[in-house]
Order: C-alpha cells, then structure tokens, then sequence
C-alpha cells in the first residue's frame, strides 16, 4: 500500500490541528492507504490515538534550515513509496515549503494576526527578533508561493492570507467530534440550575475570564430566573493557575470548576447536562462550536472566532462583539431568546464533519 503523508513540524501537546491529523490519518486508512505523520519532534505519541498511524521523526537541529534539507531528503528518498502529493499543515510547514517546487499540498490555519505578540526584551533583542522575525517571513512567503495548492478554513482568513502572500487560497470548513453516544435532544433551560460549559486550551486567545465576569452577573442576577449557575471550563494550558486564582478572588469557587482534561466519555457527560456552551475566543476557526452544535447545545460565540462565519442567521448561535460586555449580553439575550422560542433542528442539520473536511483533503493531495 501507498503512504500518504502529513507533515506538520512540531507536536508539543494534544489540540484542535492534532485532532484534525487523526481525523485525516483515519480517512487514509478507510481509503485503504497507509497514514505517515512527518514531524521533527512528537512529545505526545500520536500513533497513540489511532494505532495504525505511523510517525516519523526526522532529525531536529536549531537551524530551520538544516531541518528543512532534512526533510526534503527525507521526502526524495522515500518517493516511490507515496501516495500523490504530501499535505503540509500549517503556517511553520509553509516556512520548509520554500526548498519544494510545486510539489505539496499548504493548509495554513491561524492566519499571522492571530499569533500571539512576543515580550519586549532588550533592544537588542528585538532587534535580532526582528531580523529573524523579516527572515522567516521572507522564506515563508516563497513557501507559500511554491505550493501547488493553499487551502483555509474560512473565508475570513483567506482575505489576510492572499493579501499577505497575493495567492489565491481555497476554503474547505473543518468538522469536529461526532458524538461517540445517544445525545440529549431535550430543550435546555429547562431545570433549576444553569449549566454552562466551555473546552479549549487555557492560554490568553480564549478570553476564558470573559467567561468568569459572565458567571459572577450571573450569579449576582436573580432575574434570569435559574436557582444556581454551575460553570465548567475544561481544558489544560498556562492560564490554568491564574484563572482559579480569578475565580476564587470573584467569589466564583462554588460556582465554577477547571477539571482539567476530559476523557471522551467526560466531555460527552458535559455535553448531555450543560444549557449553553461558551466560545469567547479569539482564534482562526473554532471546532467546539460544532461539537456544541451536533449535540444540541445552543452556543454563544464571538466574532473573532472565524467560525462565526458559518453561523450569522442562525438562531442556535448568537455571535457577540470583540468585548468582554458585549458578550456577557449576548448570553443574557441568547437565553431569554431561547427560552422564549426554541430554535428548530433544521438549522443545525448539514454542518460540516471531520470526515467531509478529510475526504476533501485527500482529493486536492490525489490520495483519491
């Protein structure tokens, strides 16, 4: 059997683009085909979510230069064994697609305004930070350009991508989770207690204390008409310790939880009980809207989630403003709305799957 390969350079920790590689590699299995991860590094062991998934990892080096050569000897000396083009995932793989000459396929995700600003330094420093910064930019940009086909996630990122980098960049929308059980196709909003849940990594994009200043006028609010609100935020990341600290200083510790990771079987229990799910986030898509949606939940999201796109005349999803108190009413008005007139099914019945987002994958890298 043939091999299709992904590339996606480093996998530090289990996330949105990991879970769209399993979901890629699967559909390469059921197409008959053997899935190949190409990496420098794999601190998470990948084969371990799908066991039929094989990971190589090339050599790193500090020079991405050196690990660009790498890679492309890698790719040469293994080319009889592949299947049509390799995929490239990312905007760093764009970076090592500038040694390769319309021969791959680019699926870049957060467009650059959505990467996190590096902390000032000394002047020369940034200095230096910035060179490399113009550098990097440079070789990525004649990545970019050299792959036969570049592809999003939404129609939002590719006015940034093809200003950035003036090519024409297609758009394929990304599926997430399906429900692995039954799901609860009651109306929420109907107990005494308001559930609200929220999953993602816990860094500064998410905006995850937009969630907690909801939760405490919330809870300070007899008018919306619940006994108690329970408030569940799941995930890891490096704002763990600093949005507990938050919570307890709002008097929010009866009221909201960080249980941390979540088995499938956990967030599914989630999914089942909570009224609302709540995506504050700044980022380039945002699967967990889906998986919200797939299970009924209706879903409070803002506009600088690009997903949002999707959903504009929706009644299941209301899309709030860039701002923290735009937000929070939002969530007041999406459950006084709901509550009022429940919205119908249909609205949520063709959404984008992973597995359309993979078998589309496949047909722009002639895997199929």
């Amino acid at each position: 059997m043939k091999k299709a390969i992904i590339f996606y350079p480093h996998i530090g920790e289990y996330g949105g683009i990991e879970r769209n590689i399993i979901a890629l590699a699967s559909e390469i299995i059921r197409n008959g085909h053997i899935p190949v991860l190409v990496c420098f590094y794999d601190h998470i062991n990948m084969p371990g979510y799908l066991d039929q998934l094989i990971t190589v990892e090339i050599k790193d080096h500090w020079n991405p230069l050196v690990k660009s050569l790498r890679l492309k000897r890698w790719l040469k000396q293994n080319k009889n064994e592949l299947l049509g083009l390799p995929f490239f995932m990312g905007g760093k793989a764009g970076f090592y697609g500038a040694f390769f000459n319309n021969n791959y396929i680019l699926h870049y995700t957060d467009p650059p305004s959505l990467l996190s600003p590096s902390v000032p330094k000394s002047a020369l420093k940034n200095w230096i930070a910035t060179l490399r910064s113009h550098i990097s930019n440079f070789i990525t940009f004649n990545g970019v350009s050299r792959a036969k086909v570049c592809l999003t996630m939404t129609n939002w990122n590719t006015k940034e991508l093809e200003s950035l980098y003036r090519r024409k960049f297609g758009v394929i929308y990304q599926g997430g989770l399906p429900p692995t059980r039954s799901i609860n196709q009651s109306p929420r909003f109907n107990g005494k207690i308001l559930r609200i849940f929220s999953i993602s990594r816990l860094n500064t994009s998410k905006n995850l204390d937009w969630i907690l200043e909801t939760a405490q006028y919330l809870v300070k609010n007899s008018k919306i008409g619940f006994e108690d609100v329970e408030v569940v935020i799941a995930g890891n990341g490096p704002q763990m310790n600093y949005l507990q600290t938050l919570s307890k200083e709002m008097g929010l510790e009866k009221n909201v939880s960080f249980p941390g990771f979540l088995t499938t079987e956990q967030v599914e229990d989630q999914y089942s009980k909570c009224d609302l799910f709540l995506v504050p986030a700044r980022q380039g898509y945002g699967l967990p809207v889906l998986e919200a949606l797939y299970r009924h939940v209706p879903v409070v999201i803002n506009v600088e989630s690009h997903i949002s796109e999707m959903f504009t005349n929706n009644p299941w999803v209301l899309i709030s403003d860039n701002t923290v108190d735009d937000f929070r009413n939002k969530v007041l008005n999406h459950i006084f709305k709901i509550k009022e007139q429940y919205p119908d099914n249909s609205y949520i019945k063709n959404l984008p799957t992973e597995q359309d987002w993979a078998f589309q994958i496949g047909q722009q890298c002639n895997w199929w």
